[in-house]
């Protein structure tokens, strides 16, 4: 990393005025899939390690337990009922980060009327998962044989959402993340909801004259989109034999992520 990122300071989680600790609710999207909730969960341990002066509970937004409305009532059980900042560990800016968290959060704290809540800003483009993204890719290409980086085409693949301004931080991140770890090409696709999608890329990318193509998944956690990628990309592989098709890891739990989040919800309870 470099070392012009900003510093987290861990006080800005203690209400100096009252003395009492503040609630820190991190919020992920939620997914059936069980590897996903623990790596949602380990995230939010990592954030809450590091996080010494904030009451911490994790949930979801849905499919999964616990609920914003449980986890809102534990942390004014636990003494938080002063002060609440919602941190989402989300990517982008979304809809539900927009919309359905804070209507979701208000709707919990109406029953706490001395409860002010403050929303931080999903993860977005920080420097530490633009590393993050690339320690992955690194990860993933460092068993193979040697290539040279410019015949390599890096296809980033995004959630995707009805949200363009959401779609198009997803383009600005590939290009961050391009530019920390160049390669011959960059592409960028949805996986759901957004054009050009993943299975019209494929055929798009395979035409290019490059004899690697990385897929990366931009993607927090495990789950059902991830392992959609996964079968979409090893099917259309099978008929293009010629290129080298290689999937890079999801960014998973990482301290990396605890600095992004961190870095988000010191903003907010600054401002």
């Amino acid at each position: 990393m470099t070392d012009d990122k900003p510093a987290i300071s861990h006080s800005k989680l203690q209400s100096p005025a009252s003395g009492r600790r503040q609630g820190l609710l991190i919020v992920g999207h939620g997914t059936r899939d069980p590897d996903g909730r623990a790596e949602f969960l380990a995230a939010a341990q990592a954030i809450a390690a590091r996080s010494p002066g904030a009451i911490v509970e994790p949930c979801f937004l849905e499919l999964a337990e616990p609920t914003i409305s449980s986890a809102v009532e534990r942390l004014v059980e636990r003494g938080a009922d002063e002060s609440l900042t919602v941190a989402p560990l989300l990517l982008f800016a979304a809809g539900h980060a927009k919309i359905d968290l804070p209507a979701a959060a208000a709707e919990a704290a109406a029953m706490h009327p001395k409860l002010q809540v403050r929303q931080a800003v999903p993860l977005g483009c920080h420097p530490a998962l633009v590393e993050l993204s690339k320690r992955r890719y690194l990860e993933a290409v460092k068993n193979l044989p040697a290539a040279p980086a410019n015949e390599t085409l890096l296809l980033v693949v995004g959630r995707g959402s009805r949200d363009a301004s959401a779609n198009a931080e997803l383009a600005r991140f590939a290009r961050l993340r391009f530019e920390a770890c160049p390669v011959g090409w960059l592409e960028t696709c949805f996986a759901a909801m957004a054009e050009p999608s993943l299975e019209r890329a494929l055929p798009l990318v395979a035409r290019l004259p490059f004899g690697r193509v990385a897929v990366q998944p931009h993607l927090l956690f495990r789950g059902e989109l991830l392992s959609r990628i996964r079968r979409t990309v090893e099917s259309f592989a099978v008929e293009q034999r010629q290129i080298e098709w290689l999937i890079a890891p999801h960014l998973g739990p990482d301290e990396l992520v605890a600095e992004a989040a961190l870095a988000a919800i010191q903003a907010v309870n600054a401002a």
